[in-house]
């Protein structure tokens, strides 16, 4: 059970199931339809196939990490799930228009600056290696794949869309900040100056803080605007699920307990959003 346990985790299934649950989400926050099924098919084959190809060919991480060991002894694995992802891959896109393929290129695009040492540089090659550049070209990736890319293959942009894209920029912002705590050790020897490598432990915490409630202030807007007191019940409930599986953290820090329960706040939050929009 612990292998297969850690296959669904350490192989990217799960993140590759939060990021379709927040399309979903973005589709019940805008009171649009669901995406069509080769569409979730294609998200979650992109994002299995993204990790899938960065743990395959990691070469360094830090020295106590489990992950890192795990995909180390399970190259078949990365490469089993990269070939399944790209054969989803494949196949949404053939059920994708010409004009999403090219917002899917943009997304692409960026995700290929971000991970792979493409950049004309001597020594930083990688968006993610220019410190706070890190932080936020991966929330913003994540805030395309989960908002824009689900709304542009469905409709033009619609009311409450902006906010909608704020709230989930932020969000995203709390989870990969707790990621740069885990990692500032790693990061301070690489020399890339992360927002807890130039702030500090303590500092990004009340930073992560303080996301959190500016997350909250803009869900209230979107209850303004919804009117779906359900909705906003669930981003409260979101929000505190987050502040206490980060508290946690800081005496369990384990790549198992991050990748589930700091990653699955995602899933959750997709999943609280349904219950709202059933009961509201």
């Amino acid at each position: 059970m612990r292998s297969a346990f850690q296959t669904f985790i350490y192989g990217a299934i799960f993140i590759s199931l939060c990021t379709v649950g927040l399309c979903m989400e973005t589709s019940l926050l805008l009171d649009l339809p669901f995406n069509t099924v080769p569409f979730y098919i294609l998200v979650f084959s992109a994002t299995l196939g993204q990790y899938n190809i960065h743990y395959y060919i990691k070469k360094e991480a830090n020295a106590d990490s489990d992950r890192f060991l795990w995909s180390i002894s399970h190259k078949n694995i990365h490469l089993i799930l990269n070939i399944i992802g790209a054969v989803g891959l494949l196949f949404g896109l053939f059920h994708l228009k010409y004009k999403h393929l090219m917002v899917l290129a943009i997304i692409a695009l960026i995700t290929l600056l971000y991970s792979f040492p493409v950049l004309p540089f001597k020594r930083k090659k990688r968006l993610k290696d220019f410190g706070l550049l890190k932080i936020l070209t991966l929330c913003y990736v994540w805030t395309l794949i989960t908002v824009w890319f689900p709304v542009s293959t469905l409709t033009r942009i619609t009311p409450g869309f902006e906010l909608v894209f704020a709230q989930r920029f932020v969000f995203m912002f709390v989870l990969c900040l707790a990621f740069d705590i885990r990692d500032m050790a790693l990061d301070g020897r690489q020399g890339i100056r992360t927002i807890p490598v130039a702030l500090g432990t303590r500092r990004s915490y009340l930073l992560m803080y303080a996301g959190l409630v500016v997350f909250l202030i803009l869900s209230v807007f979107h209850f303004r605007y919804s009117g779906k007191f359900m909705l906003l019940n669930g981003m409260i409930v979101s929000a505190l699920a987050t502040y206490f599986t980060i508290e946690f953290s800081k005496v369990r820090n384990s790549d198992l307990f991050y990748l589930a329960c700091i990653d699955g706040m995602m899933l959750l939050q997709a999943m609280l959003v349904f219950i709202g929009s059933v009961g509201g």
